[in-house]
């Protein structure tokens, strides 16, 4: 009885010791925090809506323009490439540009009670463009120079512009976002010099184009940009409010208006050799009138961008029967090697029997300058 009794007694403590260490003196892990409500683990290769590369180690969680859970898309793998994130269809049923909202799992964790805490305070922001109907294989990075312990704190007064944050170049890498409507936004950067080159981006829902804007620095086409260094925890503020007051500003594209008075068919494409120019929202057939917004060359690395580009075979109308741009109104040889230049709008005008082969004709029809609202 009494070896039974010891028995027991020695039992009953190894019991309540393996509560918190094993029978060799090993505590026990802490226990696993598992996000119930963000799955990281989805691809979603088809029926996705935005395309995402992660640079960074952490394991991210993606907001649809607002910090608020109905908002909620998914999760990020770390170092994931080309990442399908889901399209949920109460928030993706309209072509739209937004900022894509982005968390770390700790910080999604440690704040989903109070979501609106991070609002000036995220990972980062990206401005993305969702297509509803059209093409979404734009794929948007998130760059391995965020998420550090230094904080740079964009000043934007603006309730209409959204300013897009490059390093290097209005051709280099994205860091960041800081909306319109949101006069202060902190983003969080690891140790290092940074050139920082501010670009305005906005959909021009009329022209259904997404332009893009850069503010003029001293210098033959070359960009305004901010210097700054940090390390170990600093911090600076950039100040687009006050420092933009007054700077002339340029848009990196050109517009091209086809001017459909094709008859004999419903519409027509713009072709340039076998691609087909699409809106921002996919659409590729013009039936009376639709623009289109061709980038300059960007030149990654520098402040210096392209202020004309070179286009070739640029042609119109249907894929069994279509017309090269010819040299005027009046001359229908094809017009070969055409430069276009930045901030200029060009309207092409088509005419002629769609069903009839060789009865189309297309020239350029006018030259303008894109209107500056800003």
């Amino acid at each position: 009885m009494k070896r039974i009794m010891m028995f027991t007694a020695v039992l009953t403590a190894v019991i309540l010791l393996g509560a918190c260490e094993d029978l060799f003196g090993n505590k026990e892990p802490p226990p696993v925090v598992v996000t119930d409500e963000v799955d990281f683990g989805s691809y979603h290769s088809t029926s996705y809506s935005i395309l995402v590369r992660n640079n960074t180690s952490q394991r991210l969680v993606a907001f649809k323009g607002d910090l608020h859970p109905d908002m909620l898309i998914g999760g990020i793998p770390a170092r994931a490439q080309d990442h399908g994130l889901q399209r949920d269809p109460a928030l993706f049923n309209k072509p739209e540009s937004f900022p894509l909202i982005l968390l770390t799992e700790a910080q999604y964790n440690s704040n989903k009670d109070d979501l609106k805490a991070l609002q000036n305070t995220p990972f980062t922001r990206v401005f993305v463009f969702y297509n509803h109907t059209g093409d979404n294989t734009a794929v948007y990075e998130i760059s391995d120079r965020v998420g550090g312990n230094n904080t740079l704190n964009i000043v934007n007064f603006s309730n209409t512009v959204n300013v897009e944050l490059r390093l290097g170049g209005v051709a280099g890498e994205i860091l960041g976002f800081a909306p319109a409507g949101i006069m202060n936004t902190s983003l969080r950067l690891m140790d290092g010099d940074y050139d920082i080159f501010p670009v305005f981006k906005r959909y021009n829902q009329m022209r259904d184009i997404v332009e893009e804007i850069y503010p003029k620095g001293t210098g033959t086409d070359y960009s305004w940009y901010w210097s700054g260094g940090f390390n170990g925890g600093s911090s600076a503020t950039m100040n687009l409010s006050s420092l933009l007051t007054g700077l002339t500003f340029f848009s990196g594209a050109s517009w091209v208006t086809i001017d459909n008075q094709v008859t004999g068919s419903g519409g027509i494409r713009f072709y340039e050799g076998s691609q087909t120019y699409t809106t921002a929202t996919g659409n590729s057939i013009i039936m009376t009138s639709t623009t289109f917004q061709i980038e300059m060359d960007r030149l990654p690395g520098t402040s210096h961008y392209g202020s004309s580009r070179v286009v070739n075979n640029w042609n119109f109308g249907s894929p069994t029967n279509n017309v090269p741009l010819q040299t005027s109104a009046d001359d229908t040889t094809a017009h070969g090697p055409l430069t276009i230049e930045q901030n200029k709008w060009y309207t092409v005008t088509i005419t002629g029997d769609a069903n009839t082969q060789g009865s189309m004709k297309a020239w350029i029809s006018k030259i303008e300058d894109i209107p500056s609202d800003l």
